[in-house]
């Protein structure tokens, strides 16, 4: 695969939530079924992020915004129907949807190495990520701001993935053609925004349960590791 510019996800792609949304979910939903399982939690977690995707782009296309209350309703929705949760955890469970816990953020393992690899080869780097301003910070603590590019993040320029023009946008940024680009990300939605702007996927899922609906279709390459990543790419 020969490429300009490779565009790079943020979470569970460059970075990791520590403790992640299943993990604090399993913790908070615990007390309320003893014999919950960290599986269950991680299969409804995959259910949760698809139900997210098909409502942003639903959304994207309408124009319309679901009110973050009712938005982190129908989050609570997917799991209490997977996990069989009462009505009064969602008040607990509200402020993990809403990431209003202490957490940290580490590397992806092999991010670094990927990285230098790519930038010794003299190609574009750039991120796009349905995310707030404030992950800015997290690249620079991390050492990871210096590699790219251009930083494009949805709530500053109010775009969203699968919104194919945040992609577009980048690369705009980045003087490249989206076809002479791939984006790297880990959810189905990130295939179909890329596919949508003519650009070719390496998806690497860090959910064992998730799928990629058929009306989506596979990526071009499946990893489990970013330091595979420079094998996929010729400059």
């Amino acid at each position: 695969m020969s490429v300009k510019c490779v565009l790079f996800d943020i979470d569970n792609t460059l970075l990791l939530k520590k403790p992640s949304i299943p993990e604090k979910v399993f913790e908070t939903a615990k007390p309320f079924f003893p014999e919950l399982k960290m599986e269950d939690v991680e299969r409804a977690y995959a259910k949760s992020e698809l139900w997210q995707g098909e409502q942003i782009q639903k959304e994207n296309e309408t124009g319309v915004r679901m009110s973050d209350e009712e938005f982190l309703q129908n989050i609570f929705r997917v799991y209490r129907q997977s996990l069989g949760l009462p009505g009064e955890a969602f008040g607990q469970l509200k402020d993990v949807f809403m990431r209003n816990y202490f957490m940290e953020y580490e590397l992806v393992p092999g991010a670094v190495e990927a990285l230098e690899r790519l930038k010794a080869r003299g190609l574009r780097l750039g991120i796009v990520s349905n995310n707030t301003p404030k992950v800015r910070a997290q690249l620079t603590e991390l050492g990871l701001d210096g590699f790219f590019d251009c930083i494009v993040i949805s709530e500053e320029v109010d775009i969203y993935k699968p919104d194919p023009a945040i992609l577009e946008l980048a690369c705009e940024k980045l003087e490249v053609h989206p076809g002479e680009s791939v984006y790297v990300g880990d959810h189905p939605y990130d295939i179909l925004c890329a596919h949508k702007a003519g650009m070719p996927v390496i998806w690497m899922p860090v959910n064992p349960y998730i799928t990629v609906p058929g009306y989506i279709g596979p990526p071009e390459h499946r990893i489990s590791a970013l330091t595979e990543i420079p094998e996929l790419v010729n400059s």
